[in-house]
């Protein structure tokens, strides 16, 4: 049935690779919740053949581990003013939490000054497309189950410690106190807080009630659901607990597939119905949440994930497509082509980059 339906789709005979050249398009990554931001490794064998094939240059921007929306949204901004110095149109991937500071970015750009739109907004040097791979920017069920059990690790805690204080004398209790409260004020705990705080759908309703984006730039999405045979086996506990706690199976063991789509789907607004309406979808695909890593997760690979090749995936399928199909339509232009050199061709007439339609070959 489905290769039926895919034979039958006039937009197969589109499959077909683009023309051989050289891209006017800089790419920005904005990574995980966890990432090494400038100096990462992420999709980095996918990236140099992309510069290789495409002549897309790859600008990594300096996000950090568990900070807030508005820190990495402001690191992405310094990738994109580097983007705009090169004098090419960009687009942004977002992966994980990655793709909430990616659509943060977009609206403090919006909203911003002058100086900030042009950035955004400019015809030669503005941004043109996004791609969000397993995103989490509509939350994870993880985020409010952790929440709730870390209220009742709290309490817990607070019994058993009442129950120790007839044990441990006046100043043991103080200097334990005193050390309890200083990691609890400190710098690093208040910045993973305000990371952390992007998992929760209260945060999440806030940001996207006040988000707002722009209604001609596309939207590419991937969202994976885990196999038995191919989950790594560091990612065993995370799936069962994703599994358990929101009921259902269908998700790459971090954020849910009804979860991992390119527009907020727990807020109703004009700005929602903006992204609906550019969220070109995709296909779910058969892999885990960590498929876009490989030398990152070297520490924790185990030989069961050696011999079924948990990582090694496809890695070109996370940018390649979504560079490929804007540039089909498009949205991203081939080097020393100008708007007024294009040839006006009507529509429904082929050009050279559309196939003539012919006799179907059996692609099955």
């Amino acid at each position: 049935m489905e290769r039926e339906q895919i034979r039958n789709d006039p937009l197969v005979r589109m499959l077909i690779s683009n023309e051989p050249g050289h891209y006017n398009f800089t790419l920005i990554t904005a990574m995980g919740v966890i990432t090494e931001g400038k100096k990462g490794m992420e999709l980095q064998d996918a990236i140099e053949r992309l510069e290789k094939e495409r002549g897309v240059v790859t600008i990594r921007s300096d996000t950090g581990t568990a900070r807030s929306f508005d820190y990495n949204a402001s690191k992405i901004e310094e990738a994109a003013e580097l983007a705009v110095q090169m004098k090419r149109p960009y687009g942004i991937v977002g992966y994980s939490q990655g793709c909430a500071n990616e659509m943060h970015f977009e609206s403090m750009m919006l909203s911003g000054t002058p100086d900030q739109q042009k950035i955004f907004t400019s015809q030669d040097c503005g941004m043109v497309c996004r791609q969000l791979l397993f995103s989490a920017a509509n939350g994870s069920v993880h985020g409010p189950a952790g929440e709730a059990k870390v209220h009742k690790l709290i309490t817990m805690s607070e019994d058993f410690f009442k129950y120790q204080q007839g044990y441990f004398s006046r100043a043991f209790i103080s200097s334990t106190l005193e050390a309890v409260n200083g990691i609890l004020d400190s710098s690093g705990f208040h910045k993973l807080m305000g990371g952390m705080q992007g998992f929760l759908p209260d945060y999440l309703k806030s940001f996207w009630g006040e988000a707002q984006h722009l209604p001609h730039i596309p939207t590419c999405v991937i969202r994976g659901v885990l196999e038995p045979h191919t989950t790594p086996e560091s990612l065993d506990m995370l799936s069962n607990q994703l599994t358990k706690q929101s009921g259902s199976s269908l998700h790459d063991s971090q954020v849910h597939v009804y979860d991992a789509v390119g527009h907020p789907i727990y807020v109703r607004n004009r700005n929602m119905r903006i992204l609906k309406a550019s969220d070109m979808g995709g296909a779910i695909q058969r892999t885990h949440h960590w498929s876009p890593l490989s030398e990152e997760v070297e520490y924790v690979k185990t030989n069961r994930d050696v011999l079924q090749a948990s990582f090694d995936c496809a890695k070109d399928r996370h940018i390649f497509p979504f560079v490929d199909v804007n540039a089909r339509f498009g949205i991203i232009r081939y080097v020393g082509v100008k708007e007024e050199d294009k040839e006006v061709v009507p529509f429904g007439l082929p050009t050279l980059s559309t196939p003539l339609p012919g006799k179907h070959k059996n692609l099955m």
